[in-house]
């Protein structure tokens, strides 16, 4: 049971089908799944004349697109594990994960050569950077190995929050069993589905709802190497799209575009952090249609999808994916009640095999075969999952515990905002202080006692942000989740300056 069959099964069915539209370039790039998969096998062919054997760590680095998806599958082809590098790393970052991961070779995009060589540096010898232009010319008949289902077949590291990153080990057989169950039970995709990709493959979001799904279907991948608003909706029209996977900055700066919706539209789907109201209804009205919502995370992947079986009700993620468990663990380590806010913890073909070589980290996550996901939420009666916030993004202030995601909801909506994100700022008196900071459109003003006005009609006093603070944009990471951490260590050193937000 080969990952690598997501491809294999339609090249060898419908080899003329469209598989992917490459739109990187400053030409369109068709590729049906018979010329990607020769594709595939040539840089399978070059691994092997490389040195590579079956299990070998192979590093990815390459702008979405028609190299990235033959480097992908060419390695599986060649039985290696794949380790997907944003391509927004830095040196440094790339050389602590082929170290930990101890890879053999390092496939990049010509754009990526200097990030390449310079993390090289600090390597040494050991690892083979192979170009992936390069990669696909060879000549090669060579077939897919045949992994079992348990071997690894994909590494994706953690954030790296807190303490080192981690590498979660993804197996073939739960790739594949995963990628059907969302496939057939959750997204209703099939040969006619056109997705685009523009979140980035080396994310788990963008690898599993924008790559693997699609291909699995028998469909189209739309490819695009970095999110512009305008650019990709433009694109997503042009090449009648039928489903629109992002984040929810990325839904706040699409319901902004000037345009109509495209009628081939059928679905969206946002994930990655919570997505306000507000953007939802503007971002449906933009775009023409349903906006679901999704929940999971890197170690497990998507654990749930509103599949639109049920009436709408905004704030949900949907139910678990079908060979997936949920379970609420409240602060007593028991059990939760239904409605009853506690730890999300999972288990299912969705969830890590472990952390590459790190046995205590593995089982300081796992509790009777579940994966404690670090999240807070609840289940209502029906089954839904609501999730309430990241336990370590907890505002604890004067003895209250103050979820940000709800707090960003409400001020979400005030005027001009692009983008707010509250963090915990450290107060001798009450731990931490609520500070919002936000991004803001440009000419728009806001000033503290229009936000101090507008909180105070949404949330109860504890809630309450006391300060704010504005910066040009948020920071993201690579799955363009804002980086609440960054700001709170900007607020510390200084670097960001608050107002004080009046008291009424």
């Amino acid at each position: 049971m080969q990952l690598g069959q997501v491809l294999r099964y339609h090249a060898s069915r419908s080899p003329e089908r469209t598989a992917l539209v490459d739109r990187c370039g400053s030409e369109r790039s068709a590729q049906s799944y018979g010329q990607l998969d020769a594709k595939a096998r040539s840089v399978a062919a070059a691994l092997r004349r490389a040195g590579l054997v079956e299990g070998d760590r192979v590093a990815l680095c390459a702008e979405n697109g028609v190299g990235y998806v033959a480097a992908y599958f060419g390695a599986l082809y060649a039985g290696a594990c794949v380790l997907p590098l944003p391509v927004l790393s830095a040196p440094g970052e790339v050389a602590y994960r082929l170290r930990h991961a101890r890879v053999r070779a390092l496939m990049v995009d010509a754009a990526r050569w200097p990030l390449a060589r310079n993390a090289l540096e600090s390597v040494g010898v050991g690892v083979s950077l192979l170009d992936v232009g390069d990669l696909m010319n060879e000549q090669d008949a060579t077939l897919p190995s045949d992994r079992p289902a348990g071997a690894s077949a994909m590494l994706l590291y953690t954030s790296g929050t807190t303490g080192s990153p981690k590498a979660a080990v993804l197996s073939h057989g739960g790739l594949l069993a995963h990628t059907a169950a969302l496939v057939h039970h959750a997204l209703r995709l099939d040969a006619h589905s056109r997705v685009l990709g523009v979140l980035p493959f080396a994310h788990s979001f963008g690898t599993r709802m924008t790559l693997l799904a699609p291909l699995y279907a028998g469909g189209c991948c739309v490819t695009l190497p970095r999110f512009d608003a305008g650019a990709s909706l433009h694109t997503a029209e042009q090449e009648a799209v039928t489903w629109l996977p992002g984040v929810p900055s990325m839904f706040s700066a699409w319901s902004r575009v000037e345009g109509d919706p495209w009628p081939e539209l059928e679905a969206c789907l946002s994930a990655g952090a919570p997505l306000p109201e507000s953007v939802r209804s503007a971002a449906e009205a933009r775009l023409g249609a349903p906006i679901r919502e999704g929940y999971g995370l890197t170690e497990a992947s998507f654990c749930t999808v509103d599949d639109g079986s049920s009436p709408r009700v905004h704030g949900h993620v949907g139910r678990p994916v079908f060979g997936v468990e949920l379970r609420i663990r409240n602060e007593a380590g028991e059990a939760a009640e239904t409605n009853e806010v506690g730890e999300v913890e999972v288990r299912g073909t969705n969830s890590m095999l472990s952390y590459l070589d790190e046995p205590e980290a593995t089982a300081s996550v796992m509790h009777e075969g579940f994966l404690r996901t670090g999240d807070l939420g609840r289940l209502d009666p029906s089954g839904r999952l609501w999730i309430v916030d990241r336990r370590k993004d907890l505002i604890l202030r004067g003895g209250y515990n103050v979820v940000p995601s709800e707090v960003e909801d409400a001020l979400a909506s005030l005027p001009g905002v692009v983008g707010v994100a509250v963090v915990g700022r450290p107060d001798t008196d009450l731990g931490e202080e609520i500070v919002a900071v936000f991004a803001l459109a440009e000419g728009a003003r806001l000033g503290p006692a229009e936000v101090g006005a507008h909180a105070r009609l949404q949330l109860s006093r504890p809630k309450q942000p006391r300060e704010l603070a504005y910066v040009e944009a948020l920071p993201f990471g690579p799955s363009r989740k804002v980086l609440r951490q960054v700001l709170r260590e900007r607020l510390i050193s200084g670097e960001l300056t608050t107002l004080p937000i009046p008291k009424i």
